[in-house]
């Protein structure tokens, strides 16, 4: 008599943020977060940096850009530290990367196919410590592009 099937509550098991520790990021992984908790999902946390400047070498050593590089990334380290704890204090499964391309937008929605990422959660734009991160452009492309749902915070 019952012609109706169960819908499955667990259709968003993975949640993918791309951060760049603006605002609007920092606004979307607590989306994730309520996300993470309501679905019983986990997150994926990551941060795409240009490798072009990353290997960067000037007179056969590093340049200064290579350096900053690399306190960058020990800066993302640390932050993700912190959103893993704080993503711990409601047992959400937790991780965090940090991705080397100069193509942001195509390495985010690439890697959330290979990931088999169910939505992504990300903000429209940023300010933080990657500028080029998530310019509304990047964004729109990954709006337009991925595969799975695509959240936009403000």
């Amino acid at each position: 008599m019952d012609s109706c099937q169960i819908v499955n509550t667990s259709l968003i098991r993975n949640i993918l943020v791309p951060f760049d520790n603006s605002k609007h990021a920092v606004r979307a992984f607590g989306h994730a977060l309520d996300l993470a908790r309501k679905y019983h999902s986990s997150i994926i946390l990551i941060t795409v940096t240009d490798e072009d400047q990353a290997t960067q070498w000037l007179n056969d050593t590093p340049s200064r850009q290579h350096g900053v590089e690399k306190s960058r990334n020990s800066e993302f380290k640390r932050i993700f530290k912190i959103l893993e704890t704080q993503a711990a204090k409601f047992q959400i499964r937790f991780e965090a990367m940090i991705l080397e391309s100069s193509t942001i937008a195509e390495s985010i929605i690439s890697f959330a196919t290979k990931k088999n990422i169910d939505y992504i959660v990300m903000g429209t734009h940023g300010n933080g410590m990657v500028k080029e991160m998530m310019l509304g452009r990047v964004s729109t492309n990954i709006a337009l592009n991925a595969h799975c749902p695509v959240v936009l915070v403000k």
